[in-house]
């Protein structure tokens, strides 16, 4: 039996405890101390690796070593939340220290409304939450890494051109990777995924960003995507949850399609359909051919899903021998245009008083 093994492994241990306490000294905001919490005991943590050297222990050096580890661990987290708590206290301090004048009082500024997307955005968060899903958040400014590597687009794939992606100058600190505006809010998936155990059931909302301007986009646009990963997930799983959320969204019982499609992210991937329901009816509740939204084909594509692609996961740390798991993403200003029948995608972001009091509170 190896000896000797102990007291090097032990020494490890403390020596990253003693670099823990000195990079946590340097730590002033929430994210790097999330960073540094993920850095020594996330799942691949420079501690947490330190347990796996348990094997190479005589059994009667391993009980000492695990309180060892223990204690190591426990003092970590005891010190995070110390901080985690400090940092807090002096936000709230901050804010408690604002001087507001209140003396004055203004009667003549208008009420105001909700901007079409925010009230599109906070019905979709009412409709998924009830649905049973947590609704995430995540930076606009993303590396490519979570962009588009971990979710199977490689480094030749047309998404990744300068043509559609804006790449922000300046290198990351995750593998050297570049800086992108995040062109979809599927990195708030990869986070989750890495940050999280399954089951998972999150919706991501969020401003995503390409170099596209006309009628019926934006370089700057909103997107919702979910996510679903859990023992046993299917693709009945996925097509029943949008059949639900249609249904909810817009008050009536709505059919859900599913169209053979390629998305690198997943496999099988699709586009989904759901049955128009602005279609003008006859007496006997038959559709009309004559409807502007579809024009009549009584189906409106929404976006794309699929069953999350097994390389995304083992990206994510999850076995997908033993997990699967659906997405689905599309939208938010196309909801917002079909529900308020905004005929240019554009009213929605030129700041227009006339085409916002449209919409009163």
């Amino acid at each position: 039996m190896l000896r000797g093994v102990s007291d090097d492994v032990t020494q490890a241990l403390g020596a990253e405890q003693q670099r823990f306490e000195a990079a946590l000294k340097e730590v002033g905001d929430a994210d790097a101390l999330y960073e540094l919490q993920v850095q020594y005991i996330g799942k691949k943590g420079s501690v947490s690796k330190l347990r796996g050297q348990m094997g190479k222990l005589a059994p009667e050096e391993r009980k000492a070593f695990g309180m060892a580890f223990n204690e190591v661990k426990k003092a970590i987290e005891a010190a995070l939340e110390e901080r985690k708590e400090a940092i807090l206290g002096a936000a709230r301090e901050a804010d408690l220290g604002r001087v507001e004048d209140l003396t004055m009082v203004d009667t003549l500024s208008a009420v105001g409304s909700i901007h079409p997307i925010t009230r599109t955005r906070r019905e979709l968060s009412r409709v998924f939450r009830k649905l049973g899903f947590d609704v995430v958040d995540g930076p606009h400014v993303e590396h490519e890494l979570y962009n588009f590597d971990k979710l199977n687009i490689p480094a030749d794939h047309p998404a990744r051109d300068m043509q559609d992606t804006f790449f922000v100058d300046g290198q990351s600190t995750k593998n050297d990777s570049n800086l992108v505006l995040r062109t979809h809010t599927s990195p708030v998936q990869i986070r989750t995924m890495l940050g999280r155990e399954p089951p998972i059931r999150i919706v991501a909302m969020g401003t995503v960003f390409r170099k596209d301007d006309d009628a019926t986009h934006s370089p700057m646009f909103h997107q919702i995507e979910g996510l679903c990963i859990d023992k046993g997930v299917t693709m009945a799983d996925l097509k029943a949850t949008l059949y639900r959320f249609v249904s909810a969204f817009f008050g009536s019982d709505l059919k859900v399609r599913l169209r053979p499609s390629f998305f690198p992210f997943v496999e099988p991937g699709a586009e989904f359909d759901m049955e128009c329901p602005f279609c003008p009816t006859n007496e006997a509740g038959e559709k009309l051919p004559s409807c502007s939204v579809c024009k009549g084909s009584c189906w409106i594509e929404l976006g794309g899903a699929g069953m999350v692609h097994p390389k995304v996961l083992q990206a994510c740390d999850v076995d997908p021998q033993e997990y699967t798991g659906w997405a689905f993403g599309f939208g938010i200003d196309r909801m917002a245009t079909l529900l308020h029948g905004v005929p240019d995608l554009r009213l929605l972001f030129d700041g227009d008083v006339r085409f916002l009091e449209q919409f009163p509170c």
